[in-house]
């Protein structure tokens, strides 16, 4: 494979406070890697970096070529932004051809550029419609079309589909494996965990500007839980005292909700279930709330990592 991206010992200080610590990786051609990890992990320390919009120390390479700091780098990175950064009241083309400017294509190539973007996204069909008009799949659409149009080799989608419906959350996703199979490299900042692990090929995985893991999801998963299922119990109400202390002895701690309880054991199902029972029917109260209405066995995903990595810092 190609290496398309290359950082080395890539280092962000803000005063004392260092906000990205010798983070380093080597992206191919093909790759999609996502970014993950706590508020202040350092990922958007990482991207602005990387796009030249901050101070660092380390070196980036993109397709062979030493980026030094303060050169232009749009031609080799295009950025598809959290917001919808288009203008409502024009068309899709008018949008993609005033951004055309400012990414310096040649007034010869604007429209053609425009136009096979629109294209590439499935959205040649609505080019002249205003973007106000358009649905907000669409609008993410065109959002991405606007950063491939001057054809970089690297793509970041800096937290896209925060605040998306489900549709259009997928939309942005299954035009990020698009690119790569165009032959770009994409970076994905998210914090759609689920989508993150089957969608990408690996993972950096950052907190409080330390790589801990850049690897794929199965291995850093491997790597962090041992085989360790995870447990997860849903209550019909939050859980009473007595079913709270019949609860203590298996390390449970409480999920997003009052209602949701999780913990890790190496046990098989059958015998963990079967001993959280026996110990929930000696403390059961009688009460309405004491109803369980699931519980689920299943392998650790990225969301528990996370979860792991917001209660200690680190993945074990």
């Amino acid at each position: 494979m190609t290496a398309l991206l290359q950082i080395e010992a890539l280092n962000v200080v803000y005063g004392s406070h260092h906000a990205l610590k010798d983070l380093s990786l080597t992206a191919n051609t093909g790759d999609l890697i996502g970014i993950i990890g706590p508020n202040g992990a350092g990922k958007t320390s990482f991207i602005k970096a990387l796009c030249g919009r901050l101070e660092y120390n380390g070196r980036v390479l993109i397709s062979g070529n030493d980026v030094k700091q303060g050169t232009d780098r749009r031609a080799h990175i295009g950025l598809v932004p959290q917001d919808i950064g288009l203008y409502p009241h024009l068309t899709a083309l008018e949008n993609l051809s005033l951004i055309a400017r400012l990414l310096k294509v040649p007034k010869a190539q604007k429209m053609p550029a425009a136009r096979n973007a629109l294209e590439a996204v499935d959205m040649g069909s609505h080019a002249n419609k205003r973007v106000a008009h358009l649905s907000g799949g669409m609008k993410r659409r065109i959002n991405v079309a606007a950063a491939i149009m001057h054809s970089p080799d690297l793509i970041i989608f800096d937290e896209p589909t925060a605040g998306v419906d489900a549709p259009a959350r997928d939309t942005v996703h299954r035009l990020a494996r698009k690119l790569t199979q165009n032959g770009m490299a994409v970076l994905l900042i998210t914090h759609e965990l689920e989508q993150a692990e089957a969608l990408c090929d690996k993972i950096l995985v950052l907190n409080q500007g330390e790589t801990l893991a850049f690897d794929t999801p199965a291995a850093i998963l491997n790597r962090s839980f041992k085989g360790a299922r995870e447990v997860v119990v849903r209550y019909a109400a939050p859980p009473s005292a007595q079913n709270l202390a019949a609860m203590k002895g298996f390390e449970f701690t409480q999920g997003e909700l009052p209602t949701i309880w999780k913990t890790m054991t190496q046990a098989s199902e059958v015998s963990f279930v079967s001993a959280f029972m026996t110990a929930i029917r000696g403390h059961h109260s009688g009460r309405n709330n004491d109803v369980i209405q699931e519980i689920t066995v299943r392998r650790p995903g990225l969301n528990a990592l996370m979860h792991r990595i917001e209660n200690t810092g680190n993945l074990l």
